[in-house]
């Protein structure tokens, strides 16, 4: 009895540990957020300055294209300057974010079965599993979400999984390319099938077009694949604990004290 309020314990420790990190981590975004407000203010201010100043009158062609050029040169080292404080702002809240997301990592892996809950849990995600799926994301003992804005916006998501009997690899990685409106696919590991699942794989694949999450594991070109690395990078890498425990409805727990009632 005594183990049991123990194991309790340690796991509620363990959640109130991972809300600490969500918490912080919301703290360290929160900052960078007020960062680039007191950018965007600073860029208003100047504009409106630049608004009360005469305009330049009449202008030839030539004169034209010759200020503007002049306006232009003068605009490269500002444009510098705002892309290092930048680039330096950001490496300053991902060593902030670091030792956080290393704690929650490490709490993650001494709570068995903690990513494939969190997936299965996930609304839109639980659609695009099939039980082998979560047998498969049983083994998964931690994810990581690391993200490049220079030169290109790149958003890496590795999946690390211990020995199974489904593939060999022990870490996958699938990188996308980010824009405005979407997630491209731009890099997969290849998947070392065990010899015995590779048959069973193949069919999984091949028998089934549609997007599911065995797809997107597999070989992450297909059509809509892009919507799963968005949930795995905007939504459960940045708070996972949300999905660990799925609460019932309160329609459903209405229900069924009703039904106990009327039984008893």
């Amino acid at each position: 009895m005594e183990s049991l309020q123990e194991g309790e314990a340690g796991a509620q420790s363990e959640q109130v540990a991972l809300g600490e990190e969500a918490v912080l981590g919301a703290d360290d975004i929160m900052a960078e957020v007020e960062v680039v407000a007191h950018q965007e203010a600073d860029e208003k201010r100047q504009e409106q300055v630049q608004r009360a100043q005469p305009g330049p009158g009449p202008m030839s062609p030539e004169s034209a294209l010759e200020e503007l050029l002049a306006v232009q040169v003068e605009l490269e080292p500002v444009n510098a300057r705002a892309r290092k404080a930048f680039s330096q702002q950001r490496e300053k809240m991902e060593r902030r974010r670091k030792p956080h997301l290393d704690r929650r990592g490490a709490i993650i892996q001494s709570m068995p079965g903690f990513w494939a809950n969190v997936i299965a849990n996930h609304p839109q995600m639980s659609a695009l599993l099939t039980d082998q799926d979560e047998d498969m994301l049983s083994y998964m003992i931690n994810l990581e979400v690391k993200e490049a804005k220079h030169p290109v916006h790149l958003c890496q998501i590795m999946l690390f999984f211990r020995s199974n009997p489904y593939f060999q690899n022990k870490v996958i990685t699938k990188e996308y390319l980010v824009n405005v409106t979407e997630y491209r696919a731009s890099h997969s590991t290849p998947i070392q099938w065990c010899q015995d699942y590779e048959v069973e794989a193949y069919r999984r694949r091949h028998n089934n077009s549609g997007l599911n999450f065995f797809n997107w594991f597999s070989d992450h070109n297909f059509a809509g694949s892009n919507r799963i690395a968005e949930i795995l990078c905007k939504d459960l890498w940045r708070n996972p604990l949300q999905y660990y425990r799925r609460m019932k409805p309160p329609e459903e727990e209405t229900e069924i004290s009703g039904n106990a009632q009327m039984l008893g």
